[in-house]
């Protein structure tokens, strides 16, 4: 499975999404899922099965991104990303 998290540029709070998105993956022993970051512009030609970025990007995404985004508070508080992410990923494994 892959994730992938969105901002504006790709390089700064995504990355720091990667980081905690990684880190609650791994506590919840997800073994095969991967996680990369893409900027705003990029995200049609990077495939996932899960989007995550924020309430500020999510309007300006694709319409067939949409539909698999995770839209989260902030990507620095790993509860607000456990509380959105888990359910969508055990929903695609179901």
């Amino acid at each position: 499975m892959e994730i992938v998290a969105i901002c504006g540029f790709g390089v700064g709070s995504s990355v720091i999404g990667k980081m905690n998105i990684e880190s609650v993956v791994s506590d919840k022993g997800y073994d095969d899922i991967s996680v990369d970051t893409v900027d705003l512009g990029s995200v049609s030609g990077k495939p996932a099965d899960i989007y995550v970025t924020t309430n500020e990007l999510f309007d300006q995404l694709p319409e067939d991104a949409k539909q698999k985004t995770v839209v989260l508070t902030n990507f620095v508080d790993k509860n607000d990303i456990k509380k959105h992410l888990v359910p969508k990923i055990e929903a695609l494994r179901n």
